[in-house]
């Protein structure tokens, strides 16, 4: 089955992971590149997850714990546990993963490379690790760092450019333009140019 690529905002959101081990740890770290408040519950916790920015409970995983969390990962050994964590994230409409599990799961995490907000995400529907992996190292040889301040940039000049034009032609021929030099010369446009590439186009 193909899973809809829907982007959601996460930021500030709380979000709970059931289970402390290595797999628990890399989620962490997915979830907080995109700004989480992530909170780990398991009755051991690994030394690599406290030392993450998280919020961390070792103790015993409790139903109640679930309440008010915007976004649930299983990430424990426990079958049983997982699934019954599962059933509930999905009566309360909380978006659930549950590790090697994609039936019992909601949602599930995607390959993916990020500079800034410039994102690009590689599912192959669980199926194929492998194949997602290497379109992953694919897509980070040409998602440059540069690409990601680009990305800011021209997010950036979207008032200058909106309160200079009166139509949608003319937006995409100005962005087109500050693309283009910016690739050809491998640096941002200045005010001057952008200035001047505006009044070209009027």
């Amino acid at each position: 089955m193909a899973y809809f690529p829907m982007y959601i905002d996460i930021a500030d959101q709380d979000c709970l992971i059931v289970g402390g081990g290595t797999i628990a740890y890399r989620k962490a770290l997915v979830l907080l590149d995109f700004g989480a408040k992530v909170s780990v519950v398991a009755t051991v916790v690994s030394d690599e997850l406290k030392r993450l920015p998280v919020a961390v409970f070792e103790q015993a995983f409790e139903l109640e714990q679930l309440n008010g969390k915007e976004l649930v990962v299983c990430a424990t050994d426990n079958s049983a546990l997982n699934l019954a964590i599962s059933a509930h994230c999905k009566e309360n409409r909380i978006p659930v993963n549950v590790v090697d599990q994609a039936a019992a799961s909601s949602f599930i995490f995607p390959s993916y490379v990020k500079e800034n907000d410039l994102v690009a995400a590689i599912s192959s529907g669980g199926k194929s690790p492998l194949l997602t992996q290497i379109l992953k190292k694919s897509v980070s040889e040409q998602l440059t760092p540069f690409l990601g301040e680009l990305n800011e940039y021209l997010g950036s000049c979207r008032a200058t450019v909106q309160s200079n034009t009166d139509s949608e032609a003319q937006r995409k021929h100005i962005y087109q333009s500050l693309y283009e030099l910016a690739i050809s010369q491998n640096r941002l446009p200045s005010q001057d140019e952008l200035a001047e590439i505006i009044s070209h186009e009027l």
